[in-house]
């Protein structure tokens, strides 16, 4: 992973103790923020509709410049939602859309994340599995967010933290 992602992971979840290999110290990370966008209960899961959105203009970016990305989501009616939507666009959507748990122990050169919620923090809580969202990427991390829920409710959470230590440069 980047070193800017890897620092701020070794830091905040090793104890200093995980270090990267990758030399690339370029800027990795962007905020999207999807200030309309807003959680809604699907069966046992969560869909935000705004963040489908931005994941989709993220992923015909990436598709349109022909870089290798995967996209991934806490919630199962998201990942759902959002394989959907690159199918209907046109877009390849095999292989593209995961669930966080189910993406570990894997990496893509870009990864786009929908984090969903708005309102509860949710999956944020469970920092061993944010951690696994934020640490697949080898090259740039897009992430969706409703920024007002990332700097309130979700301020404390790793995602929060990233925001923080990275500042408004990261904010699209």
């Amino acid at each position: 992973m980047p070193i800017q992602l890897g620092t701020f992971i070794g830091r905040h979840v090793y104890d200093d103790k995980l270090k990267s290999e990758h030399r690339n110290t370029a800027p990795c990370c962007q905020f999207i923020d999807v200030s309309k966008g807003k959680e809604v209960k699907k069966g046992l899961s969560w869909i935000n509709t705004a963040e489908i959105n931005a994941v989709m203009a993220q992923a015909r970016q990436c598709h349109t410049k022909g870089r290798s990305y995967r996209i991934i989501t806490p919630y199962d009616a998201q990942r759902g939602m959002l394989e959907k939507a690159l199918k209907a666009s046109k877009i390849p959507w095999e292989d593209k859309v995961f669930c966080v748990d189910s993406f570990q122990g894997n990496e893509d050169d870009y990864i786009i994340v929908s984090i969903v919620r708005t309102d509860k923090i949710g999956f944020l809580a469970e920092k061993r599995r944010v951690n696994v969202m934020l640490s697949r990427c080898k090259k740039g991390l897009r992430l969706c967010v409703n920024r007002a829920f990332l700097e309130g409710a979700a301020k404390d959470s790793l995602v929060g933290l990233l925001a923080s230590e990275i500042g408004e440069s990261a904010w699209v």
